[in-house]
């Protein structure tokens, strides 16, 4: 994913019910670096159809790992795979980095996601609540 990508990325965030304005997910993508995996997928035409988002994270408790921070397929391309291959190339890249293990956080709202990634081989460990603060 590179800063050009602003736009589309945008417009699957606002897709995915986070409306996103392109400037700030530019200002975004500058800022994460490559502190982070940020990969776009494009369907044969070059047009982008999707993303993930996948960040290092060491946790005192828990160890070394990765987690996915995003994933978002357009609607016109779900069930083909993408979403699938994106994971597989997070997968990829926590190995390449010595990840211990991948992890992911659904929204409960999202049925689809809670049926796909138990399919891929990922096992619910909890649930818990989400608590935030604005600091500006």
């Amino acid at each position: 994913m590179a800063e050009t990508d602003a736009e589309v990325v945008a417009a699957l965030a606002t897709e995915l019910g986070y409306p996103s304005e392109t400037e700030a997910i530019g200002v975004r993508i500058r800022a994460i670096g490559e502190s982070n995996l940020l990969l776009v997928a494009v369907d044969a035409g070059d047009k982008a159809i999707g993303f993930i988002q996948a960040h290092r994270v060491c946790i005192i408790e828990v160890g070394f790992r990765v987690e996915i921070l995003g994933l978002v397929v357009s609607s016109s391309a779900r069930r083909s795979g993408i979403a699938r291959r994106l994971i597989e190339e997070a997968e990829t890249w926590a190995k390449n980095i010595g990840a211990d293990a991948i992890s992911v956080r659904s929204n409960t709202k999202r049925i689809e996601a809670h049926l796909f990634y138990p399919a891929l081989g990922y096992k619910k460990i909890k649930t818990q609540a989400v608590y935030e603060k604005a600091v500006r």
